[in-house]
């Protein structure tokens, strides 16, 4: 899963081991921006306590939902024959996919095979949404029509569908051809091209099977839950015996804008209208986080902690050391919560983090930077 912030890395360098050191203290964690979901992962496959993973997006929380909220491996096997294997006879048997094959065998313009391709995929297609949003420009034509039969296909049974779900969310983010994330695709361009064959060559079937069997391995130890909703909508549920994990937005965009197809995947409507290079929806369609808008980012960031507060629960949090874009830094943070915590962790990781877009022509794609993990306990 490629995901901007992702805190798998730091996991293994110092976030994990304090994690694991406090964890065992409370009652319930509370991953409060959950994700890409490695930290609720984390905690829920290796402590015996429950998880609470809330996000605005739903891609999020169903990525943590496929395994917080089991107790048990899965045998995945039976569910590639009834999911994949009947998705894959459906489609084959479609006159969409055999116009896609035979576009796919293409000549060396690249450009002449983009342009074909987003006229095929103007055809009006009642199976999903990828097909007429996406085809031709994150996925090719054969990509966006296994993509809607997989989501046409998905099982009924509640825990079975959210797997196969959180595979297409998988397989799609490492499909997809853009410059790692979903806020605008490749063109077909002298420089770009070579990277739109690459993604497109790429097969959802394989990749979804190898991630259906990944996520079916894993499992909490006590079965948690999921919300989709802002994180501030839910702080009069949190306790004194919560340990709660915040890794709020650092940039000044909204990261709905870099996630929007993974977000029309977990929603899985018939359609979705989207417009312009981006292909985004609507901006009504794209949840939006005050910690995304620099005007409204401090207010954000002290009733967050304000409310986390009264309730009495303890906090870690990790933030860039330095000011981001969206005006917060992690001293600011350290300032605004010392006047109702005790800081008792302050710790500097050192690493590469995404410019949100560079793509080191116009700036770099990623630099040097510092991220705090800090531990606060209520005064």
């Amino acid at each position: 899963m490629k995901y901007m912030g992702s805190k798998r890395a730091m996991l293994t360098n110092g976030l994990g081991t304090l994690i694991s050191k406090e964890v065992n203290n409370y009652a319930r964690f509370v991953d409060l921006f959950s994700g890409a979901s490695f930290v609720s992962w984390f905690v829920a496959e290796n402590n015996q306590i429950p998880v609470l993973a809330i996000d605005l997006q739903k891609y999020s929380t169903t990525l943590a939902g496929a395994v917080i909220s089991r107790t048990q491996a899965f045998d995945s096997s039976a569910l590639v024959e009834s999911w994949i294997t009947k998705s894959a006879k459906k489609r084959n048997s479609s006159k969409l996919w055999k116009k896609s094959r035979e576009l796919s065998k293409h000549g060396s313009d690249i450009a002449s095979y983009v342009h074909e391709s987003r006229e095929l995929c103007s055809i009006k297609s009642k199976i999903g949404p990828i097909w007429n949003a996406y085809g031709g420009h994150y996925f090719s034509p054969e990509q966006a029509l296994t993509f809607d039969y997989l989501l046409e296909n998905l099982p009924t049974n509640e825990e079975e569908r959210i797997l196969c779900l959180a595979a297409c969310i998988s397989s799609a983010s490492e499909c997809v051809a853009s410059p790692g994330h979903t806020a605008q695709p490749f063109q077909p361009t002298v420089g770009a091209g070579k990277f739109i064959l690459e993604s497109w060559g790429k097969d959802p079937l394989a990749r979804c099977k190898i991630n259906l069997e990944f996520l079916s391995g894993k499992h909490a130890f006590v079965k948690g839950d999921t919300i989709t909703d802002d994180a501030q909508n839910i702080l009069n549920q949190l306790r004194p015996t919560d340990l709660v994990f915040i890794d709020p937005p650092y940039s000044g965009v909204q990261y709905s804008r870099f996630y929007h197809v993974l977000e029309t995947i977990a929603r899985n409507t018939k359609s979705v209208n989207v417009d312009g290079v981006g292909r985004y929806p609507a901006l009504t369609e794209r949840p939006q986080s005050k910690f995304s808008n620099k005007g409204q980012s401090f207010a954000a960031l002290k009733e967050l902690l304000v409310g986390i507060a009264n309730q009495g629960s303890t906090i870690i949090f990790t933030f860039p050391s330095d000011e981001t874009s969206n005006g917060l830094s992690g001293d600011l943070v350290i300032d605004i919560a010392s006047e109702w915590f005790n800081v008792q962790n302050n710790t500097s990781i050192h690493g590469n983090f995404s410019t949100l877009g560079g793509n080191n022509d116009n700036r770099d794609a990623r630099k040097k930077s510092s991220e705090l993990i800090l531990l606060f306990k209520p005064r």
